[in-house]
């Protein structure tokens, strides 16, 4: 953990927070932190600072927030679309997403996405939100992003897509990587300030129709490279991507 996340409903008044789960074992056999350490925390979805042990055993440990600040806002860069991938895909992709900053994730069906996914525990908030958590701990940030399932896909794009609010975002930042184009993000990407929408396909890649789809709501193809990827590396692979393009700015 690079960066201990604390909610409210771990306070205990006064400024001070009691950690009884794997955040005091990883404080405890990790960082072997004593009582008077600090250690980096952030408020979920709040401020971030420095806090001190005040406590610690096998049962808990109770640490008091020294000094707590909101770090400069950072306007949203991505959001992400995704084939609803299988469980334990899904929560990589959960963590990956949180850690480098995703702003928002619809994970929709395709065709070639298998109806038992939709079935799975892992899609209820108190499930998934646990693998977010550690995603803005590794990323040392505090704000935990948006998450939507959508069971149908062409309602999903031609409905709920035009209805989102996204004011910032126009057609040329709808994009969809393709291992079958040549061109490649910088090409197609020139603003570092609009708001991006990246569709990732399935394991299987998108079917025909949904590319065509996609393309006539004005998302663009380009590559992330000549190898064909898992849902999770396609991931971090465009986020990198578009971290490295917008530095070059």
């Amino acid at each position: 953990m690079n960066l201990v996340i604390i909610t409210e409903a771990d306070s205990i008044g006064k400024g001070c927070y009691r950690l009884a789960d794997k955040r005091a074992k990883h404080i405890r056999t990790v960082l072997r932190c004593q009582v008077g350490d600090k250690i980096e925390v952030g408020v979920l979805n709040g401020p971030q600072g420095i806090a001190q042990i005040e406590k610690i055993d096998d049962n808990e440990i109770v640490i008091e927030c020294l000094t707590l600040k909101l770090k400069p806002i950072v306007p949203p860069v991505v959001d992400l679309i995704c084939a609803l991938p299988r469980p334990q895909t899904l929560k990589k992709v959960l963590t990956i997403s949180a850690t480098m900053g995703v702003h928002r994730l619809d994970f929709v069906r395709s065709n070639r996405v298998e109806k038992s996914f939709f079935h799975s525990p892992v899609l209820q908030k108190e499930n998934y939100t646990p693998f977010l958590i550690e995603g803005l701990s590794q990323g040392k940030h505090t704000r935990l992003p948006e998450v939507y399932i959508h069971d149908r896909f062409k309602p999903f794009f031609q409905d709920t897509l035009p209805k989102l609010n996204r004011g910032e975002m126009d057609l040329s930042c709808r994009l969809l990587p393709d291992p079958d184009v040549s061109v490649n993000l910088k090409d197609i990407h020139n603003s570092t300030n609009n708001r991006l929408l990246i569709a990732i396909g399935p394991e299987g890649g998108w079917v025909p129709f949904e590319i065509e789809l996609m393309e006539s709501l004005g998302f663009r193809r380009f590559s992330l490279g000549r190898w064909v990827l898992r849902v999770e590396t396609a991931v971090a692979g465009v986020l990198s991507q578009i971290e490295l393009v917008r530095m070059m700015k």
